[in-house]
């Protein structure tokens, strides 16, 4: 009879204690797909009631599952963060080449604007013989 209680007894903490396990599975992936954050802590309070109604190995197994998913979305995060920091920077380098690229484009037209009006003075002045004096007349 002793026996058959204990069996009993075992095969029933057996099956809750996988009872529980599907249940914190369901939990944590529910967790996960919470669409807003409110909806996430309400999750998070009820899989906190039932981890406490767990063994302390079994509520020590649950939070490993927990955070190991957690991680795993910390990282997605962290990649994206990463990613649009970097498109960001290169938008910021693209942006500076761009810049320097007008500013050496301005600089070579003044440049040559200068070179131009120099030519035009030289000619001017050899073609009328004295250029600009010449208005004032001969002395």
């Amino acid at each position: 009879m002793k026996t058959l209680n204990l069996t009993a007894t075992l095969m029933l903490l057996g099956t809750l204690t996988l009872g529980m396990a599907a249940t914190v599975d369901e939990q944590i992936a529910a967790i996960e797909a919470a669409a807003t954050p409110e909806e996430r802590v309400t999750l998070v309070n009820e899989f906190k009631q039932t981890i406490s109604a767990l063994s302390a190995q079994e509520r020590a197994e649950a939070i490993t599952r927990l955070r190991a998913n957690m991680n795993k979305d910390g990282e997605q995060l962290q990649t994206q963060t990463q990613t649009r920091e970097r498109t960001r920077e290169r938008s910021r380098i693209n942006q500076m080449e761009q810049t320097q690229e007008m500013q050496r484009t301005q600089q070579m037209q003044q440049t040559q604007a200068g070179s131009q009006a120099m030519q035009q003075n030289k000619i001017g002045a050899g073609a009328g013989g004295q250029g600009q004096n010449r208005f004032m007349g001969n002395r």
